[in-house]
Formats: C-alpha cells, sequence, structure tokens
C-alpha cells in the first residue's frame, strides 16, 4: 500500500551489549552511556515508568557526518515527547562521523561500521527493555542504516520511520568530480565543501558501496512511516523501499516547501521539524503502544 499523505493535512495518527559505564545524567530522564564498543550515546526514559514497565523503545540513527541530537536539536526534540507517551528511547554517535569539530571533520566511518553502532544500540535495548517493543527512525543516511538494521533483524523491529532517506548508500559521493574521486584514492583522502569543510578517506569512500538494503527488507512486516520534503535534494526512494518490504501499513507523506533537513535552522522557521516530530511520535505510539492512545 503506498499513500501518500499532503503537507496541509495533520496527521492524526542485545546481544549483551550493556553500558560499560554511565559518565553523566543530564535532563531528568536522561542518561548519557558509553556502551560496550565505545559508542557514546544518550538513553531517555518516561519519567514514570521503570525499564521493565516499559513497553516500546525507539533507537534513533543520524544521518551523514552528524551527531545524536541530530540537526537543531531535532532528535533530542523527539526523544523528549516520546518519553512523554511512555516510550524510551536511545539515540546514538556514530563512530567515525560524529566527533565533528574534535576531528576537523575527518570522516573514517564506513557502512558497515553504521550498522555495527546501529545493532549495538539495538542490542542495549533489547538487552534492558525486556518487556518492550521496538522501532527505529532514521535520518538521511541514518535512514538506509536503519534499512540495512531492519533487514538483519525483520523480526526485532515492529515500527520503522525514515526522514529524507538515503535510499542506495552508495549514491552518497555521485556527486564527486572526476578529480575528487582520483584525489581520495590516490592520497587516501579528500576535502569536500559541504556546510563545513568535510574530508573523507578512502575507507569511507569505498565503504558505501556495494550494498543491498532492499531485498532483505521482504521478511519485515512491521511497519513504515517514510517522510521527506518537495524541495529534497535527494530522489526520493519510497516506492522503491515499499516494493521491496512486506510491510503492514506503509505511509508515505511529502511536506511540500520542506527542504533535506525539514528547514530546521530557517528563520523564521516555518515549523516542519516539529510537524514531522509530532508525526512521528503518532505513528510509533499507534504501533508500538498497543491498546494505548495518546495521553
Amino acid at each position: 500500500m503506498f499513500l501518500k499523505l499532503i503537507a496541509n493535512l495533520t496527521l492524526g495518527v542485545v546481544l549483551t551489549f550493556a553500558a560499560l559505564s554511565i559518565f553523566a545524567q543530564t535532563l531528568s530522564g536522561e542518561l548519557r552511556l558509553v556502551l560496550a564498543n565505545e559508542m557514546i550515546a544518550t538513553e531517555t526514559l518516561p519519567s514514570n515508568l521503570t525499564r521493565a514497565e516499559t513497553t516500546a523503545a525507539v533507537l534513533l540513527v543520524h544521518g551523514w557526518a552528524g551527531q545524536m541530537d541530530e540537526v537543531g536539536d531535532i532528535y533530542k526534540q523527539l526523544a523528549a515527547q516520546l518519553a512523554k507517551q511512555g516510550i524510551a528511547s536511545l539515540r546514538i554517535n556514530i563512530r567515525g562521523e560524529s566527533e565533528r569539530e574534535a576531528s576537523n571533520f575527518l570522516m573514517t566511518s564506513t557502512f558497515e561500521s553504521r550498522v555495527t553502532d546501529a545493532q549495538t544500540g539495538l542490542g542495549y535495548l533489547q538487552t534492558n527493555y525486556a518487556n518492550a517493543k521496538f522501532g527505529v527512525v532514521g535520518f538521511s543516511l541514518g535512514g538506509a542504516t536503519a534499512l540495512k538494521l531492519i533487514g538483519d533483524n525483520p523480526l526485532a523491529l515492529n515500527s520503522l520511520v525514515l526522514w529524507s532517506t538515503v535510499g542506495d548508500p552508495g549514491t552518497m559521493f555521485k556527486d564527486l568530480t572526476a578529480e575528487q574521486k582520483q584525489q581520495v584514492m590516490q592520497d587516501d583522502r579528500v576535502t569536500l565543501p559541504r556546510w563545513v569543510d568535510v574530508t573523507i578517506t578512502k575507507e569511507h569512500y569505498l565503504g558505501y558501496k556495494g550494498y543491498d538494503v532492499l531485498t532483505p527488507l521482504k521478511a519485515y512486516r512491521g511497519a513504515i512511516l517514510s517522510i521527506r520534503g518537495s524541495e529534497d535534494y535527494l530522489v526520493p526512494a519510497e516506492r522503491e523501499i515499499f516494493a521491496a518490504a512486506s510491510a503492514t501499513p506503509e505511509f508515505s507523506w511529502t511536506i511540500e516547501g520542506a527542504d533535506h533537513i525539514l528547514n530546521v535552522y530557517d528563520q523564521p522557521n516555518p515549523g516542519y521539524g516539529e510537524q514531522v516530530v509530532q508525526a512521528t511520535v503518532k505513528f510509533m505510539v499507534s504501533h508500538l503502544l498497543s491498546n494505548k492512545s495518546q495521553r
């Protein structure tokens, strides 16, 4: 089923990976963790529930060269709103990307290492939320990562939400010039002008090629919601994703006027990010909290 929800509608809608240490407690209900592979993460818990009482938890996977809170702190906002509905969440820092300023924006991850980090996050949730159903949210390249995670764990996850998703990780660097491709192969790195100068290594450049994230989706029978803006520079991948998956239901929502990052830094802000957060929370409530309505 392929449904397109127009933007002006209001949606009514571990492997034993225990944390090695909790090194800081931030806001009420938030715990900063270092997971078993030394990946940094933030766990957000519902204020009125223990982990044993929590029946839903969501993994949040950020986009390329991002960090756990995402652009405009939109993942932090999502985590807080999920917690209000009794849903725990874990947002993770992808190793080899999230270091950002500390590494002078040197990208060393591969798609395989991204998926490993996502699997570590899922494993933590499975270990610590024994009575929960699980969902995953992926933004941009985090969407492709989430698709691979779903394909690897089709029975472990019940709900998937994609924001501005990449369909094929192999297209990540299709805009490189011939000179840039030659430089990264010869010199092991090349610096790309993005919102800041981002340097990619040869391992990073080659590490996103050759992955099929769609075919394994056939075994996934959970729910999918895919959201993107009409002004997203990425080619929409929803039809291919929905055709590959055995998901029920499948929803697609195109937000007229929104760009790839939902215009989160625009002033005045059009509110696309808030709409996406609200829609995501309602979708997760509907598909993870059986027989419960939104509070």
